[in-house]
């Protein structure tokens, strides 16, 4: 099962005047989240990789036994008790969502029995309701190009152009066992940005497939308004 990520809560801090939920309040939690992005990479560039576990592969996953992982973990526990009060949601059922990637806090994962990476092709996405807005984010494109896109507001106001970019995604598929030992379905977890530790049980295996990336479902987007190499533009459905 592949996991999106815990949602953005604004604190009530008790030190605070401010009402969370006002703007104010919100620039303030902003404010607070950003601080903390900077004390998460300070740290990261300190304590990551980490020197007592090992390198799994060419990846940024590292494998230990219980005490090990448990004792990495503390080093974080300041800062991922800090994430979760914007995020406390995460890891809670039933969902058990992460938390978010950009963080850049590893994700550990306990009791695992196997490791299956794999490569798949994938895109990003993104949406607009302007060709400004989308030129700032996606770069330039020929006067022809432009023309089409305007085009598509000129004619329905409320329209959305939608931006795809294709990319090779990086997948671990993790296998764990649970209290009873039995086996588990596996999580589909992207850990390139975050890291990857893993508590390793006995006989831990890991199943190399990103030589071979596996197919991308058909894209339901054809004939791109525009294409500039990187980022090909449609007009939403």
């Amino acid at each position: 099962m592949s996991r999106r990520s815990a949602a953005f809560v604004a604190p009530d801090l008790e030190d605070s005047i401010l009402d969370p939920l006002s703007t104010e309040g919100k620039k303030h939690a902003k404010l607070l989240l950003s601080t903390l992005q900077e004390d998460i990479a300070r740290f990261r560039d300190a304590h990551f990789p980490p020197d007592i576990l090992r390198q799994v592969r060419d990846m940024p996953i590292y494998e230990g036994n219980l005490a090990e992982v448990q004792a990495y973990k503390e080093d974080w526990q300041a800062l991922i008790d800090r994430a979760m009060a914007f995020y406390p949601s995460a890891y809670l059922p039933p969902d058990y969502l992460p938390l978010p990637a950009s963080l850049e806090i590893p994700q550990f994962v306990y009791h695992v029995q196997r490791l299956h990476l794999t490569k798949t092709r994938a895109k990003e996405s993104k949406s607009f309701g302007s060709v400004g807005a989308l030129i700032d984010k996606c770069g330039d494109y020929t006067p022809q190009e432009i023309a089409r896109m305007s085009a598509v507001f000129e004619a329905n106001n409320e329209a959305r152009l939608v931006a795809h970019r294709e990319f090779i995604d990086l997948r671990a598929y993790v296998f764990c066992r649970d209290n009873k030992g039995e086996m588990l379905e596996p999580e589909r977890l992207r850990f390139y940005r975050t890291g990857l530790i893993v508590h390793a049980l006995p006989d831990f295996k890991i199943i190399d497939s990103r030589q071979t990336p596996r197919k991308r479902r058909n894209d339901a987007y054809n004939n791109p308004l525009a294409d500039n190499g990187e980022w090909k533009i449609y007009c939403k459905k």
